[in-house]
């Protein structure tokens, strides 16, 4: 039983840390919606930065958030290689997905 705890663990903590949407990729390219405003994005940019930021504001061509510190961040939409999102609300059903086979499904 300690096993099955232990290995349900492991498996709920790689579920919720590994679920982000790619908003932004180079096969996405970014568009007018590609942000919802008020969420929080990884961002990456051209020079290999990651920056976790909400997102307050978008125009034309800047992108306008705080980070976690309270600092304003304003970054140029040509500037930005990739974007993801944490959904935890995937990553929830994923894992009582996994549970529920592990449960019911006789090995």
């Amino acid at each position: 039983m300690k096993k099955l705890l232990s290995i349900f663990i492991l498996m709920l903590i790689l579920t919720v840390t590994s679920c982000q949407t790619q908003v932004v990729s180079l096969k996405k390219p970014l568009k007018g919606n590609s942000f919802e405003l008020y969420q929080k994005y990884t961002i990456q940019t051209q020079d290999a930065q990651i920056i976790k930021m909400k997102v307050l504001r978008v125009d034309e061509t800047k992108v306008y958030g705080k980070d976690k510190k309270g600092e304003t961040v304003e970054l140029e939409k040509t500037n930005i290689r990739q974007v993801k999102k944490l959904d935890i609300f995937a990553s929830v059903a994923i894992a009582v997905v996994a549970i529920a086979a592990v449960i019911f499904v006789p090995i």
